[in-house]
């Protein structure tokens, strides 16, 4: 029996159509078959802006000379130990941090091993990393998920550095004695030394790794010193502040609501996250002064991203609004955002993953969304030419991508997954966004399967036609040799040239013992024009 599903053209995406293309994004890492990298950080070194330094899971350690267009491929060590969740960061004078969780010798009991946050910097621009520092020992609690920021700006406190991050009494543990908090260390020597960690949280959450748990803390600095601080839990957004340097905070504020928490479900996810993200304007500009928060939320009906401003220090915020137009979002999920300021000229930019141009939903795009107007209109440039998916429900695919901006520069590192785990990263000017191709690149097939029902689910993606044939097999009693049953053939239809991509949903008709095969039927398209999916 032969099938033809021929798929409506999807909607154009809001990045302008152009007579220049820029280059597409750049594979940062070398191919491997390992479900890691993920969680890539990335930051400009504003000492020298055309060098890029990143980091991804586990000890992946990235360096570019060249604003992005090659990559070097290192690892990142130290007698601490790496465990993830790294953090770039650069100061205004170039100072490198890289910022992870610890791995200790000699432990390994239900994660003990990273029972500290480990800070290693560069001072030759993110070439070589010194063995590092730690702050955040607390016997037996694991210290996990941070953040850094620094002041770059104030009279009294310019230089110092700020870590906030996660404590655990025991994760992933159901028992109401353990619980989450949020920690707070400063360092006033360019990380060589830290302060004794505080809790700066008034209240606690869970140690479930969940929506009842404190996670996702934040923070961002003024041009007096001020520290402000946002993060997650029990479905809210929680704000504090130091006038201080971070000696002493205030009380916690609740400032919004998160309808879906911050571990957020979205479709063909292990997990995704809507943690917030926190930037204070501190250029020359219209706004300087203006604080702007963003997070992931569903109270519409579906993944989106959210963003609000504060003028009076985090007192009052905005109406909160998506930084996506919502006709090319509806049922489609917009989802783990990042940001970041421009400290030049105080645009914003956020970075998320975007499936507004997949049928079913299940494959993603990336998007920037730049604000130049103090956060009132944004507007959205597909970073990626080159489709790519999550693992799936069943492997952890990272709970963040980022972003950094600085002098009209903005670089964006996301990661993906094709049978390969891959980063990718893509540099432009902000006149760069205007001439972004709204091409996906031609010749792209890929294949993914889900377990969203009793029976497999089979998506096929193309930016070509191709012809798809599933074949169903038996294993026969005392046999180890599959035979064939029974097989169909489905075809997706797509027209090149459109921002959009051929896309189809297949329901297997046994649980396993399924060959998928794909072929791209066009003949201009060169090199692999095969895939095949196995669900044994």
């Amino acid at each position: 029996m032969k099938k033809t599903v021929v798929l409506a053209l999807l909607a154009l995406g809001t990045g302008a159509y152009a007579q220049k293309s820029q280059p597409s994004e750049v594979q940062v890492n070398t191919p491997t078959p390992s479900v890691y990298p993920n969680e890539p950080s990335i930051c400009i070194n504003k000492a020298e802006p055309n060098t890029l330094i990143a980091g991804a899971n586990i000890n992946n350690h990235y360096l570019s000379l060249d604003n992005g267009k090659t990559w070097e491929n290192k690892t990142i060590e130290s007698t601490f130990g790496v465990w993830g969740d790294p953090v770039l960061h650069s100061d205004a004078n170039g100072t490198i941090y890289f910022v992870h969780l610890s791995r200790t010798p000699g432990k390994s009991k239900d994660y003990s091993f990273i029972d500290r946050i480990v800070i290693q910097t560069s001072s030759d621009g993110g070439k070589t990393f010194e063995n590092g520092s730690f702050t955040g020992l607390n016997e037996p609690k694991m210290q996990d998920k941070p953040w850094i920021s620094t002041d770059d700006y104030s009279e009294k406190m310019k230089g110092n550095a700020y870590l906030t991050w996660t404590e655990f009494d025991k994760i992933n543990s159901k028992k109401k004695k353990h619980q989450s908090r949020i920690r707070f260390s400063s360092s006033s020597d360019q990380g060589k030394t830290w302060s004794e960690a505080i809790t700066i949280s008034d209240s606690v959450g869970d140690a479930v790794d969940d929506d009842h748990t404190l996670e996702g803390a934040t923070t961002a600095v003024d041009t007096r010193g001020n520290i402000y601080c946002v993060w997650a839990g029990h479905n809210r957004l929680y704000f504090d502040k130091s006038t201080d340097g971070g000696k002493t905070w205030g009380m916690d504020r609740v400032i919004f609501g998160q309808q879906s928490g911050w571990a957020m479900d979205v479709p063909h996810v292990y997990r995704t996250n809507g943690m917030p993200f926190l930037v204070i304007d501190n250029s020359n500009g219209e706004y300087t002064g203006r604080m702007y928060l963003v997070w992931g939320d569903d109270k519409l009906g579906d993944a989106d991203v959210f963003i609000s401003y504060s003028d009076d220090e985090g007192d009052t915020w905005s109406v909160p609004k998506t930084v996506h137009h919502p006709l090319m979002s509806q049922g489609k999920s917009q989802y783990m955002p990042n940001m970041a300021i421009d400290p030049v000229t105080g645009h914003v930019a956020v970075v998320y993953y975007d499936r507004r141009n997949s049928r079913n939903n299940v494959f993603n795009d990336v998007y920037v969304s730049v604000s130049k107007d103090g956060g009132e209109h944004f507007r959205g440039y597909r970073m990626n030419e080159i489709l790519s998916n999550h693992i799936g429900e069943d492997a952890f695919s990272g709970d963040y991508i980022d972003v950094d901006f600085y002098n009209g520069k903005i670089t964006a590192i996301w990661s993906g997954y094709d049978g390969e785990a891959k980063v990718y990263n893509r540099t432009l000017t902000e006149e760069d966004l205007e001439n972004i191709s709204p091409i996906h690149k031609v010749g792209q097939l890929h294949l993914f399967h889900s377990k969203e029902s009793r029976l497999p689910v089979i998506y096929g993606v193309a930016t070509v036609p191709c012809d798809v044939k599933v074949t169903y097999y038996r294993k026969p009693w005392f046999s180890k040799n599959l035979k064939e049953k029974s097989v169909e053939e489905f075809g997706i239809s797509h027209k090149p040239g459109l921002d959009g991509y051929g896309e189809t949903r297949i329901e297997a008709r046994q649980k396993k013992h399924i060959k998928v095969e794909a072929v791209i039927t066009d003949k201009a398209v060169k090199g692999n024009k095969t895939k095949t999916l196995w669900i044994k």
